[in-house]
């Protein structure tokens, strides 16, 4: 997969946005996009940002097309609080693109409140419009991913983020539940970087009220030793099973103790960055 950045601006400032990371892909320039692209041999195209919709829908509707006269597969990386102000006729067109690809828009929601949101994103009042801004993807038939990064500030209350999900968006097509990276904003803080440990029984538990529900979830940046029995659900696992190459080679490393663990031929390790941070951290063997 690639990842690029169409866009620098953003209506938010997370606690745990990396973007600023690659500022050579900053420019929201559509030429750049489409280059970046033809120099790409992956299949998979993530267009982010910053907020990918505070460009211009015309130009989004463009890139879409190119993208699939290239035999690309999109995925549409969003907050989801602008969309409520995009012309509907143009979102459909964008939409039906990008369904076109097999592609499908991945939704970042974090919080299942507006407290706890506006902690993370820095902004207090934008919860009612991404709840919205999801619905109208919906209705206009998007195919839908949220992704839920787990921190200090949300992970105790998975449980209720799981029940929020089967009450609101049922509809949602799968979740994916990515443990906050040490890198961006996000690095060397333990104040919101919590050890795995911490985060696995919350975790374990809202899967359970997931799985009971049928609703698909996932889980990435987190070993597979502490995920239960949902371990298989670990992105990685099946890209390890069929020698998939991917960024996750390089950012994840096993340590000298998993290889006691009878999941070591499936698992990709801990973050590097996770390690840097917690180098005393111990992961449970699994017999």
């Amino acid at each position: 997969m690639s990842l690029i950045h169409i866009i620098s601006n953003c209506n938010q400032k997370c606690l745990f946005c990396s973007a600023y990371l690659t500022p050579s892909e900053k420019d929201n320039n559509p030429a750049l996009w489409r280059k970046k692209v033809l120099k790409s041999k992956d299949k998979l195209i993530q267009i982010s940002g910053g907020e990918p919709f505070l460009c211009d829908i015309d130009e989004l509707i463009k890139f879409a097309y190119f993208l699939k006269k290239e035999n690309r597969i999109i995925e549409f990386q969003t907050n989801a609080t602008l969309i409520s102000d995009i012309n509907l006729d143009k979102l459909k067109i964008l939409i039906s693109l990008i369904n076109s690809t097999k592609g499908y828009f991945n939704v970042n929601f974090s919080s299942f409140n507006h407290k706890i949101e506006g902690l993370i994103t820095g902004k207090k009042f934008l919860f009612a419009k991404r709840k919205g801004g999801i619905k109208i993807l919906n209705k206009l038939g998007a195919i839908i991913r949220l992704t839920y990064v787990m921190n200090s500030f949300n992970y105790k209350y998975l449980q209720d983020f799981a029940r929020f999900i089967i009450k609101e968006y049922k509809f949602i097509n799968w979740i994916q539940f990515s443990f906050i990276k040490a890198i961006g904003l996000a690095k060397d803080n333990k104040s919101i970087i919590p050890e795995y440990y911490m985060v696995s029984p919350y975790l374990i538990k809202a899967m359970n009220i997931l799985e009971k529900n049928k609703i698909y979830f996932e889980v990435d940046h987190i070993p597979l030793c502490f995920l239960g029995q949902y371990w298989q659900r670990n992105v990685d696992v099946p890209k390890i099973i069929t020698n998939e190459k991917g960024p996750y080679l390089i950012e994840k490393k096993k340590l000298k103790s998993c290889i006691k663990c009878k999941l070591y031929k499936y698992c990709s390790g801990p973050r590097i960055d996770y390690i840097k941070l917690y180098p005393d951290s111990k992961l449970p063997i699994i017999k």
